[in-house]
């Protein structure tokens, strides 16, 4: 997504919150309080301008408020992550542990680093094998980074007569015949 499309869905988050907040900042709430605003707002699932609804509680109503007064509009607009594009969740330990198993053992998919994470202790067995995933796609860790080295499949073997497989019949679905 180019900056200009993100500016212009963060402009219009803001002014949606504005509209929102707007009859407080105004002083024309038809409420007895500003509390009693806020619940009957919160009270409904709200639809965003992304189209997504969502339910607020009337104390982020509240902070909408407060946030206005100390900054303007730009106070409504959402604001990115500070640590966008980074894990939460895995430690620099296991970080420099994934560099480490990648380089040492290629092929080890994000699984098999996962289980090897854990049972050395770097992770909790709580995180899921998912952020493993993550950080490997994300940092170009997925594939082989030696040219000579060819992606080998499942039951695929390097050189010729290395595996063998045969197909025989089931033995419970022989007929037995009798002379009788």
């Amino acid at each position: 997504m180019n900056t200009n499309e993100s500016m212009n869905r963060a402009a219009k988050t803001a002014q949606f919150k504005f509209g929102l907040i707007a009859p407080v900042i105004q002083g024309l709430f038809p409420d007895a309080s500003r509390t009693a605003f806020y619940k009957r707002i919160a009270a409904r699932p709200i639809e965003f301008p992304d189209g997504s609804v969502r339910e607020i509680s009337f104390k982020t109503l509240e902070k909408w408020v407060s946030a206005y007064q100390r900054g303007g509009i730009d106070a409504l607009m959402p604001a990115e992550r500070s640590d966008k594009g980074t894990t939460r969740v895995l430690p620099d330990t296991a970080i420099e542990e994934i560099y480490r198993l990648k380089k040492e053992f290629p092929r080890l998919n994000a699984t098999q680093i996962h289980s090897q994470l854990v049972r050395d202790g770097f992770i909790p067995a709580t995180v899921n094998v998912c952020a493993v995933q993550r950080f490997i796609k994300r940092n170009d860790l997925k594939s082989a980074r030696n040219p000579n080295i060819r992606d080998r499949k499942a039951f695929e073997e390097d050189a010729f007569g290395r595996m063998w497989q045969a197909d025989y019949p089931d033995v419970s679905f022989i007929p037995i015949f009798s002379a009788a």
